[in-house]
């Protein structure tokens, strides 16, 4: 049985055996009366159910007793053991586990974290940091600055890269995570509904829980058009909003004004600047005046992966905070807008290895069938198909149904990043080397 690596961001634990089963869990856990519910089903009854569900305890990792009584938790701890069990589930049941961490964890929550793992059906055979196991996936010299957003902070680290590279520094910007950012923008659609139609989709719970089920794939659509429409249902009906991207950035201005002023004054003027996929996603907050590189959502698993024997280990685990750097760059750097290489150096197109969807990648192969189940997709499914994936001479397009679809790329052709979008679920083309 492969060794699976868990990443352990709660915006979104990233965990593999392989790059060809990538799952993404959200750090929410939802108590009931059957147990501890956690992930994406969890997430999607946390405004539903709001004392019983928590988002705060990766962050929060402790012993410290919950604000609620219950038979199934007493603690941060506990809801974490949960979410591990699930992903051990999820990902095969795996012999070994490798905890990819971020930097904000303390040396007793690291000793938390393995208690944990002591007391699960798998073994923990590593541990490692996490910006320094992405960062390893790149060909940067000198100095750098990973950042990454979390749920409820920001975490950068200062890396040093020769033939390795290290961490030497870790910041943590607190209230400054992805969860601020989504309240802020929901309350920005919620305004605009209530302009409108006189409708506040916040003022109950199953409005809200709809709202922010949607709002990520508002956003998704974003990174390819300037206005959208955005459609909620209420007692009186179906009610249409316009919502523009500009809207977006300016009602979070401030909070992307500040974080920026911060990493400009901890940047030194050498330094590249490493984004995760997650900064990305997030409009407003990529500085474009430095040299700049966006990570891919594997960047951590490769990084763990083609490390296996210098993270594993037993007994008394260290903490690794060093690697060795990769002899296969990724392909998306970025030089900054003043750097002279920014007008003469061409996009690299690449064919995509997967299919992502609601979290899970998918790996492409000729002949591929999607199926459309009313407001979900069903990958690599040999009946009702909708639309196939072709593979020919190293280009990957699309055959069948297209009347449904909208592509943000050439259907003909189409490249890592691009984005199909059928109805309101969405597909991204993804490349795990």
């Amino acid at each position: 049985m492969p060794t699976a690596i868990f990443e352990l961001n709660d915006s979104g634990l990233c965990c593999a055996t392989s790059p060809d089963n990538l799952i993404v869990s959200p750090g929410y856990a939802l108590l009931t009366d059957n147990g501890i519910t956690t992930g994406q089903a969890a997430l999607e009854k946390a405004y539903l159910e709001p004392r019983q569900s928590f988002s705060q305890y990766w962050r929060q990792l402790n012993l410290s007793p919950l604000p609620i009584n219950s038979r199934v938790a007493r603690h941060h701890a506990d809801l974490a053991y949960a979410q591990l069990l699930q992903l051990y589930r999820d990902t095969g049941s795996p012999e070994r586990v490798i905890f990819a961490a971020p930097g904000n964890f303390d040396r007793e929550q690291l000793a938390i974290l393995l208690g944990l793992a002591n007391a699960s059906p798998f073994e923990a055979a590593g541990l490692v940091d996490a910006s320094v196991a992405a960062a390893s996936q790149t060909q940067t010299r000198g100095d750098s600055l990973h950042v990454d957003i979390q749920l409820h902070q920001t975490i950068i680290t200062r890396l040093q890269a020769d033939q390795q590279i290290s961490r030497t520094e870790v910041e943590i910007l607190p209230e400054l995570g992805i969860k601020s950012f989504y309240d802020a923008w929901a309350q920005l659609i919620a305004d605009q509904f209530i302009r409108q139609y006189r409708f506040d989709p916040l003022h109950t719970a199953a409005g809200e829980q709809q709202l922010y089920n949607q709002l990520p794939g508002w956003l998704q659509q974003m990174e390819t058009q300037t206005e959208i429409g955005v459609e909620l249902d209420s007692p009186q009906g179906r009610y249409r909003i316009n919502l523009s991207r500009t809207q977006l950035l300016d009602s979070t201005a401030t909070r992307s004004q500040q974080f920026q002023r911060r990493l400009i004054e901890l940047r030194k003027s050498n330094e590249t600047l490493l984004y995760s996929h997650r900064m990305a996603l997030l409009p407003g907050l990529v500085i474009e005046d430095a040299p700049t590189q966006v990570l891919s959502a594997d960047s951590v698993i490769q990084g763990c992966l083609q490390n296996l024997d210098l993270i594993c280990g037993s007994g008394d685990l260290p903490f690794i905070t060093r690697l060795p750097l990769s002899k296969s760059p990724q392909r998306n750097t970025t030089p900054g807008k003043n750097d002279p290489q920014a007008a003469t150096t061409p996009a690299l197109r690449s064919t995509p290895s997967h299919v992502l969807y609601r979290h899970r990648a998918y790996a492409i192969h000729p002949g591929m069938g999607v199926a459309i189940n009313g407001d979900t997709l069903l990958i690599d499914c040999e009946t009702d198909v909708a639309f196939r994936f072709t593979l020919e001479d190293g280009i990957l397009a699309l055959e069948g149904d297209r009347s449904q679809i909208q592509c943000y790329g050439d259907v003909n052709n189409l490249i890592t990043g691009d984005s199909l979008l059928i109805g309101n679920q969405r597909l991204d083309l993804i490349e795990v080397d």
